[in-house]
């Protein structure tokens, strides 16, 4: 049985190991040593990085009490091995982990929120918790607890109980295995069973910030953050503020209603120009439909746009055809492309569709649509109009 030195002493960055086992597969080396500080994954905890002499060490992972350190490479040396831990990455998952008892404890014992539930990602740590939803004031209060346990400093025991004893103790939950049951006290607050690493005082937890939470089937999944990382989190969002402050020329307390006032007036704004679009397009609509041309009592509107949004020519091709015996034969060229769009008043007999599809060639192009309205789009930008024309031509001889 391999020598596990992070539950010894959890601090442990460096120590001397010899190398007892070696298994090659699918190109990396599953390394086995005689003692180790590298904490494998498991129980929602990632595994440990690091550095066995020179080999970089990818993970690690306990399979049947054996602790395997994979590498991409073979190891030179098997005795006296120098090895190294990622001492950043280990304490902050020692600062989550921690910290996900505190909270959960906190959780537990102001709204019987049972933590059903725990991930920690290098990115995001999160919790689920038993409880239909979560108001602000009790993020509130739960927030206040767990950072109260940890500006007291209080001391974190790991005990190995036998029966007798562990019935004595005031689990939070109760113990996944059967032998071996570790358990991690935060100094008469929080008893659970636990096999991942902590550190030994609350205090190096540092703050405990509730980002946000969601509704889960039956639960809430709240994130969170401890230490180093709640310090990152506010860097950015303090920054965030002072330079929203500073553009709106408020207070930072006020930035909040300070944004939401611009909010407010930028919609206000949107309702005011869309309204002042719409009679644009209507003022348009009506000025193209007197301007075009009549054929046999049908009136023939072909029209060249340069650059002009596909989806506003739809709506104004709309209002147009919502007239009598009109067609209406547009086309843009925007951004190197030709499109067209063919549309009629719903009275006239003539499939734009077959007729849109018999032209497209010309313009290399591919579309459709229905009877009333086809459109597309092709590459040959220099015969557009002359599509246009084509389809003008069409119309004139075969229905009118």
């Amino acid at each position: 049985m391999v020598k596990k030195l992070y539950y010894e002493n959890v601090y442990t960055k460096e120590f001397i190991a010899n190398i007892i086992e070696v298994k090659e597969k699918e190109g990396r080396f599953h390394i086995v040593l005689d003692q180790t500080a590298f904490y494998p994954e498991g129980g929602g905890q990632p595994n440990d990085l690091g550095k066995i002499d020179d080999l970089v060490i990818e993970y690690v992972y306990e399979e049947n009490q054996m602790i395997y350190h994979v590498a991409g490479q073979a190891p030179a040396e098997f005795q006296n091995v120098k090895c190294v831990i990622d001492w950043e990455r280990r304490f902050d998952h020692m600062q989550q982990h921690l910290g996900q008892h505190i909270l959960s404890a906190c959780f537990e014992k102001l709204f019987d929120g049972e933590t059903v539930g725990f991930h920690l990602s290098t990115d995001t740590v999160t919790v689920d918790i038993t409880m239909e939803n979560m108001v602000p004031a009790q993020a509130e209060k739960i927030e206040y607890l767990a950072n109260q346990i940890v500006f007291n400093n209080l001391h974190v025991h790991q005990h190995y109980p036998d029966q007798e004893d562990l019935k004595k103790m005031p689990l939070r939950k109760p113990p996944k295995v059967s032998e071996n049951i570790r358990i991690i006290e935060v100094d008469q607050f929080d008893y659970s069973p636990c096999g991942g690493t902590h550190p030994n005082y609350t205090g190096e937890v540092g703050i405990i910030k509730i980002r946000r939470w969601e509704k889960m089937k039956g639960s809430i999944r709240v994130e969170f953050l401890c230490g180093n990382r709640a310090l990152k989190d506010y860097y950015w969002k303090n920054n965030s503020i002072n330079k929203i402050s500073a553009l709106l020329s408020i207070k930072d307390t006020d930035a909040s209603e300070g944004v939401e006032r611009i909010y407010n007036e930028y919609n206000q704004l949107k309702k005011d120009m869309k309204n002042l679009k719409d009679q644009l397009t209507d003022y348009e609509a009506d000025l193209l439909y007197k301007n075009s041309t009549v054929h046999k009592h049908t009136r023939l509107l072909v029209k060249m746009f340069e650059d002009r949004d596909i989806n506003e020519l739809r709506i104004l091709s709309a209002k147009i055809v919502s007239n009598p015996d009109i067609v209406v034969l547009f086309g843009v060229k925007h951004d190197s492309k030709a499109q067209m769009l063919f549309s009629r008043s719903k009275e006239i007999d003539i499939n734009m569709n077959q007729l849109f599809k018999e032209v497209a060639p010309m313009i290399d192009g591919k579309g459709g649509g229905n009877p009333q309205t086809a459109q597309g789009g092709g590459s040959d930008i220099g015969n557009l109009e002359g599509a246009l024309l084509a389809a003008q031509q069409i119309i004139k001889n075969r229905y009118l």
